[in-house]
């Protein structure tokens, strides 16, 4: 289910994509910093907006730079790093190792299983710093293997335990903004599972995959006017929050690019058809 919360470049400007990509290497630095190389293989855009939220939100004092990396070996890249960059690093390791567990159970992923051995340690570190969020994780992934045992056919129960999965995973302090961000994690996380589902779901159905809508009567593309509802609850929750750093940037991912993976699976599946 990753790769839904990015942005949509081609509508950002020059200094935006810098800065976007500024959070995207801090994170990448952090993890090798805090966790070793190897998590840096569990890298995604969709702590990005985590980053840049909390960032935007607290205002923590930044450190920049500019490096090499294995990926960009050739010349050096910027990097953007704050303590809201180290949350997500650890939020970006506790969901890997639990993806990767949960693909091992579901089908005996022998290379998941390994990188779920290689972040064992780093996991339990992170558990020891955030122990809310971690048993929120863990709770809620039992309650998703437990639906998909049952083949439980109910799609809003299972997107309401990854919806209360994101929600955890969004607070990162016990303040004033704690319920609105509560409320814009599990809106997205809501969105992320439904999109998610949809835009699997013919490919499910084939594999005899678990899909909550795997016996919907529509065609998955009119999901659209609940997936639209789910993040207007989180976009208004989202617009209370105080923020005016990287305003623009936040908008264009949450109003645009959260929308290119599941446009792109509709389109596909609109071609097949005709």
């Amino acid at each position: 289910m990753f790769g839904y919360v990015q942005a949509n470049i081609a509508d950002l400007s020059e200094e935006e994509k810098q800065r976007y990509r500024a959070a995207y290497c801090g994170l990448c630095h952090t993890l090798g910093e805090r966790h070793g190389v190897a998590s840096r293989l569990s890298l995604s855009y969709d702590l990005t907006f985590l980053t840049l939220l909390l960032s935007s939100l607290y205002e923590p004092e930044e450190r920049s730079g500019q490096c090499r990396c294995v990926v960009h070996p050739a010349s050096k890249h910027g990097y953007m790093i704050n303590s809201a960059t180290e949350y997500a690093a650890d939020m970006t390791v506790a969901l890997m190792y639990h993806k990767c567990l949960d693909d091992w159970n579901d089908e005996r992923s022998i290379p998941k299983k390994a990188y779920a051995s290689l972040l064992e340690k780093q996991y339990a570190q992170v558990k020891q710093l955030w122990p809310e969020q971690c048993s929120a994780i863990e709770s809620t992934i039992a309650e998703l293997s437990a639906m998909e045992e049952q083949n439980l056919e109910d799609p809003d129960a299972a997107a309401d335990c990854f919806g209360r999965l994101m929600e955890a995973v969004f607070v990162y302090r016990k303040d004033h903004w704690e319920r609105h961000l509560r409320t814009l994690g599990y809106g997205l996380g809501r969105y992320i599972y439904l999109a998610d589902a949809a835009v699997d779901l013919k490919r499910d159905r084939e594999t005899g995959s678990y899909n909550p809508l795997k016996n919907l009567s529509t065609p998955p593309r009119e999901l659209r006017p609940i997936l639209q509802t789910t993040l207007g609850e989180a976009s208004r929750a989202f617009e209370i929050l105080p923020l005016v750093q990287d305003i623009h940037l936040l908008r264009n991912i949450l109003y645009s690019g959260l929308w290119i993976k599941y446009n792109q699976g509709m389109e596909k599946e609109k071609k097949v058809k005709t």
